[in-house]
């Protein structure tokens, strides 16, 4: 009889197991680990996220607060606008889209992506690759 465990992080096996089944098992915990993972954003500008972290300006830590709060929900445009008026004086349309595509190539080495989700705003994830 298995363990009772709740946890979707854990997993059993009863020997003998094939190296394969246990390799495909293993990996299978690794994605539901890493999948229930959200980034963590500090005063400071350090942005985690699973066992790496990058460190961001201040105007990219006010945009990305918003994105972390909710990691994997659509942020509308409006609201990164507003957050970013109070910081450029002659904000512009183009001035978010310059913003997103900085912390966009500064997101690479965390596994982060921000995805356009159109006509509404952006959305942040784990990357696909």
């Amino acid at each position: 009889m298995p363990p009772v465990s709740n946890d979707p992080t854990e997993d059993w096996v009863r020997p003998p197991i094939s190296k394969d089944d246990l390799e495909a098992r293993v990996k299978a915990l690794q994605n539901r680990f890493y999948s229930r993972q959200v980034p963590i954003l500090d005063s400071s500008g350090t942005l985690s996220y699973r066992s790496r972290s990058i460190t961001i300006s201040t105007t990219q830590t006010e945009l990305m607060t918003l994105l972390v709060e909710r990691f994997g929900e659509v942020v509308y445009r409006n609201e990164l606008t507003r957050c970013l008026a109070a910081r450029v004086p002659a904000l512009t349309r183009n001035s978010l889209d310059l913003h997103i595509m900085r912390l966009r190539r500064k997101l690479l080495p965390i596994a982060l992506a921000i995805r356009t989700v159109w006509g509404k705003g952006y959305m942040l994830q784990a990357a696909d690759y």
